[in-house]
């Protein structure tokens, strides 16, 4: 409790030691990249990002030391902590009063249509808000702590379900007796499978079950106090609460069932379909588009969708670490943990020495071609110059046409140092057409 209390002391501290300088509206310039949120806090919708040393006019400063700008034709706010004041403006204006600012967002129109009950309503949210942003920023810190015991656990699963591994790094050019050995070691791959089982059901529960299931459901209840769809109350008070009963069914019952169900559904698929939990780094606004379900009234035809990037050294494909420091080399803001059914792996150190000496080079297409023509859906790389391995999931087409094998399990802002909200919560990797169709289509090519 002691520690609860520093922690708690230590967050309000530079609320309190932030001074306005001048008189607003007054210009002030940013210090580095800077998000700007659809309302004062750092679980809101990001609206955009301005870049350093750019000058922005600053309306107003929250009690909560935010700053209101108008961006893109709509109000935003940003963190004051990273801008600096550069002059007043020169017009005859007067700072906003506190009274005005509420009367702007609703709350003076609530006093008197619906009553003085829906105030408490509101100190409620307030406090709501403040209290998810303390748990996702103690999640960020202490989570990978308590992961410990089970990474390792899934560290124990890669290398025991394939203990040659650190003796074929690197390729020796001999293609016979590589692929001698990788028709030897697909037999030996069996008994291993079979003594394996009840490692793989146990991280399968603690990944699905626990993890998945408990960040999800943290975005399911940011959606009632802070709802990222225009439509359910994100920037009208009045619809805020009355809708409340209505975000409640459909985050919290509908789709947390769902999330349970499939989740469960994938702890049974992953005991026996192997899957590694694998991290890939990412910006924040690829991370959300990729994991995004498109509830919060924004889709586009990219949503819930994973796409080849640029480089492509092992191969054209969707990339994964097994190690965090690897992902956070190629990371630009988020880092993203999945559960990952990898399929039949190509160990590219006992690949075909043609196909081997492309890899190490950008578009390594020939290795993609050979492996999937082999029936290989993921290729296996380790990285001489830089130190680790890669996984590259095999993608001829720029989708992965087996899009159900890749399902995230949270994302960490690496920028603001929270837990990154995904708005509306995260695609259901099981319940959509495309899914399903990639399942069938699995299952007939492994009948052939």
């Amino acid at each position: 409790m002691k520690q609860l209390f520093c922690l708690i002391f230590v967050t309000l501290l530079p609320l309190s030691c932030f001074a306005a300088e001048g008189n607003f509206p007054a210009w002030y310039e940013t210090t580095t990249h800077l998000n700007v949120r659809a309302s004062d806090n750092v679980l809101a919708r990001r609206l955009g990002t301005l870049p350093p040393d750019m000058q922005i006019q600053v309306e107003y400063l929250t009690s909560n030391n935010w700053a209101a700008i108008q961006h893109e034709g709509q109000r935003g706010y940003v963190s004051a902590r990273y801008i600096r004041y550069v002059r007043d403006v020169e017009v005859e204006t007067t700072k906003p009063s506190d009274s005005s600012i509420s009367h702007k967002k609703g709350i003076w129109s609530w006093v008197f249509t619906i009553g003085s009950w829906i105030i408490g309503f509101i100190i409620i949210r307030k406090i709501a808000i403040y209290v998810l942003s303390l748990i996702s920023m103690l999640m960020y810190r202490a989570y990978w702590l308590l992961c410990i015991p089970f990474y390792i656990l899934n560290w124990l699963q890669r290398y025991l379900s394939k203990p040659w591994r650190l003796f074929y790094k690197s390729n020796n050019g001999r293609d016979l007796k590589n692929a001698k050995l990788r028709n030897t070691f697909e037999w030996v791959k069996v008994p291993l499978y079979i003594i394996l089982t009840p490692l793989r059901f146990v991280n399968a529960l603690y990944f699905n079950m626990v993890v998945h299931c408990s960040f999800e459901m943290y975005n399911y209840v940011i959606e009632l106090f802070l709802p990222s769809n225009d439509k359910e109350g994100e920037d009208d008070y009045i619809r805020l609460f009355l809708l409340l009963p209505w975000r409640v069914l459909k985050y919290v019952v509908w789709h947390g069932c769902l999330t349970i169900a499939e989740s469960a559904i994938w702890t049974i698929i992953d005991t026996f379909v192997p899957a590694l939990t694998l991290f890939h780094g990412t910006n924040e606004q690829a991370s959300t588009t990729i994991t995004n379900a498109g509830r919060n009234g924004y889709s586009c035809n990219l949503t819930g969708v994973w796409n080849v990037g640029g480089g492509n050294y092992a191969g054209n494909g969707i990339y994964f670490a097994p190690a965090r420091s690897t992902a956070l080399h190629y990371a630009r803001g988020s880092l993203i943990v999945c559960r990952v059914s990898l399929g039949k792996v190509l160990d590219l150190g006992l690949a075909p020495w043609h196909i081997y000496k492309q890899c190490g080079y950008p578009n390594a297409l020939g290795a993609t071609k050979w492996g999937l023509q082999n029936g290989y859906v993921t290729g296996e790389w380790w990285r001489k110059d830089a130190g680790w391995w890669e996984y590259c999931m095999y993608d001829w087409q720029n989708r992965y046409n087996y899009s159900w094998r890749i399902r995230p399990l949270y994302v960490l802002n690496l920028s603001d140092k929270y837990m990154q909200r995904i708005p509306g919560g995260m695609c259901h990797w099981l319940f959509r057409k495309m899914v399903a169709t990639d399942i069938i289509t699995y299952w007939k090519e492994l009948y052939k």
